[in-house]
């Protein structure tokens, strides 16, 4: 398995960092209902711990650790999941651009959970 010399290498990491400026940036400036500000506060909550624990998680000493903090991010990429399907259905914002939020949000797990099961691998061996 190729090392990453830092946490700011890895693909996951650099798409949550993304998808959370990027979502920032979009419901910065836009204007919503002061009965739905807690959506987004939410939704940007959960987007922003996902490279959070991706970050905290590659400090970490032991590969088990590591691991149960990418479980945290990828946990982080459900309920982001949740927080824009919730804005989608409310029909809140413009509804193309949260459908490509909910993408990106879904391709990092598919490679947070592959990092995982590398990380299994690695440790049982």
């Amino acid at each position: 398995m190729i090392e990453i010399a830092s946490y700011k290498n890895l693909v996951a990491y650099q798409k949550a960092k993304s998808l959370t400026i990027e979502t920032s940036l979009y419901f910065s400036k836009l204007r919503f209902p002061k009965t739905q500000e807690f959506l987004v506060i939410q939704l940007l909550r959960s987007v922003s711990s996902i490279a959070a624990n991706i970050a905290e998680g590659y400090g970490r000493y032991y590969d088990k650790s590591y691991r149960q903090f990418l479980s945290i991010a990828r946990g982080s990429c459900f309920e982001t999941e949740y927080w824009l399907e919730i804005i989608l259905e409310l029909g809140m914002f413009d509804n193309k651009t949260v459908k490509v939020f909910i993408e990106e949000n879904n391709q990092i797990a598919k490679i947070l959970t592959t990092m995982m099961k590398n990380l299994e691998r690695k440790t049982q061996s």
